[in-house]
């Protein structure tokens, strides 16, 4: 089973056996503005895979994104994509049926499959890299919503609050509005937030280097992006209500989240409300791949 997870900065395709145990996986730059280098490469991974395996493995999809009522995708980090039937044209490049889902719905199917989420009735799934996510289990199922928007928080408002407590700018995004809190707590976001409190870093990496060797610029930097993420996860634990919170991306191996955020959260909400368990994804960085794997199972099934 091959799993494909396609984001604004890799796409990653991952080799699995019948029980979703990894066999093989590696990346290639994702080719974000242009459609035609878009499917080569997603066609060229997929040639590499069947030779990998002697045979034509089922093939499912994980994409910063999602499919609109047209079969068309929307994706803010993926412009080439935008407005394109992009599943149907792969799948007739590869002569094969594919499944895709947005790539935190991915991860919270994973991870609901012998993950973090297992037996959960409920299990809110957050992506922090390149762009910021999610997904919700529920019922035994990912909700979607009428247009499968469902979970698309990166673009909720910052909250004004924080953005007066540290004066920070209202920048535009992807998506073509304002002040979207992906801007602030994705992984470019942590760099532009880094910016914006007059200490410089050129990468994501160095930051959480220097965090580990207790630096004093990079705490302060910390200490205020997790500030930020506590008034997000107030208003999703006011939305959702989960059982349990399951982070993925890049951004989720920072270690400091696990033990600050829930203190982070509770001045966002009033008495009474329990906080869930924020846990970090079981399969790391292999979840949202692996996830797409088990979709990609069940579209050569249908």
């Amino acid at each position: 089973h091959y799993g494909i997870d396609i984001g604004g900065t890799k796409i990653e395709l991952a080799i699995f056996d019948e029980n979703f145990n990894l066999l093989d996986a590696w990346r290639e730059p994702t080719p974000v503005n242009n459609y035609d280098d878009f499917l080569q490469v997603l066609l060229n991974m997929v040639n590499i895979a069947d030779d990998i395996t002697h045979d034509k493995g089922t093939v499912g999809i994980g994409f910063a994104g999602t499919i609109d009522n047209n079969h068309c995708a929307i994706s803010a980090n993926i412009p080439c994509i935008n407005q394109r039937p992009f599943v149907k044209d792969f799948s007739q490049l590869i002569h094969r049926p594919v499944n895709a889902e947005n790539d935190v719905n991915s991860l919270i199917i994973s991870e609901t499959f012998e993950g973090a989420a297992t037996q959960q009735k409920s299990a809110l799934g957050v992506v922090l890299g390149t762009g910021v996510a999610g997904g919700f289990w529920l019922n035994d199922a990912v909700y979607g919503g009428k247009q499968n928007i469902a979970c698309e928080f990166g673009h909720m408002g910052l909250s004004a609050l924080v953005q007066q407590r540290y004066n920070l700018p209202l920048k535009k995004c992807g998506c073509g509005l304002t002040g979207c809190i992906e801007q602030y707590v994705s992984g470019p976001g942590l760099l532009g937030l880094c910016q914006d409190l007059g200490i410089r870093y050129t990468s994501t990496f160095q930051l959480i280097d220097d965090l580990k060797s207790d630096n004093q610029d990079a705490i302060k930097i910390i200490d205020v992006y997790i500030d930020i993420l506590g008034s997000l996860f107030a208003q999703l634990i006011l939305t959702y209500d989960p059982h349990i919170i399951v982070l993925g991306g890049g951004l989720s191996n920072i270690q400091t989240l696990y033990s600050k955020l829930p203190q982070a959260i509770q001045p966002y909400l009033f008495n009474g409300i329990m906080i869930p368990k924020i846990v970090p994804a079981k399969f790391g960085d292999s979840s949202g791949v692996r996830g797409a794997a088990i979709i990609g199972k069940k579209a050569s099934s249908l």
